[in-house]
């Protein structure tokens, strides 16, 4: 576990609760999001990083993640270190291309020996597209 060092980035950000020290795993993840030019806010949490074009209105300014909505690009991702596990809990993408674009930032980074999982599949055809590009992905 390392110190939480953000990058000198206005894209990314940290929730109040998040502690010091972090798996180096969320920093990658948040650095290789932010280089999709759309995701405009990606946000660490504890066991979870949320990024999106969007900012709640609210005082927490947490990246929506709105699947179906108009114009909302964005994902969260579930992340469990002790099980080397990455879950896609929401995926949405209003504009063509950016959904292949975030979940290929999530594979090229992750290590090997890690599991991505998709718990459900409401995406008409997408994540069987993933899985044929990226073997590694298992769709429960």
């Amino acid at each position: 576990m390392a110190d939480l060092q953000l990058p000198d980035s206005n894209k990314i950000f940290k929730a109040t609760n998040v502690r010091k020290n972090i798996h180096p795993l969320y920093m990658e993840l948040a650095t290789n999001l932010s280089k999709i030019e759309i995701l405009k806010y990606i946000k660490i949490y504890n066991e979870r990083i949320r990024a999106s074009n969007y900012l709640s209105e609210n005082k927490k300014k947490d990246p929506v993640v709105e699947i179906g909505g108009k114009d909302f690009v964005g994902v969260e991702l579930l992340i469990d270190v002790p099980n080397k596990t990455i879950q896609f809990y929401s995926i949405t993408s209003a504009v063509k291309g950016y959904g292949e674009k975030i979940v290929s930032a999530v594979m090229n980074i992750t290590a090997d020996d890690w599991l991505i999982v998709i718990p459900m599949d409401w995406s008409d055809g997408f994540w069987e597209k993933m899985v044929a590009k990226y073997p590694r992905l298992i769709v429960l």
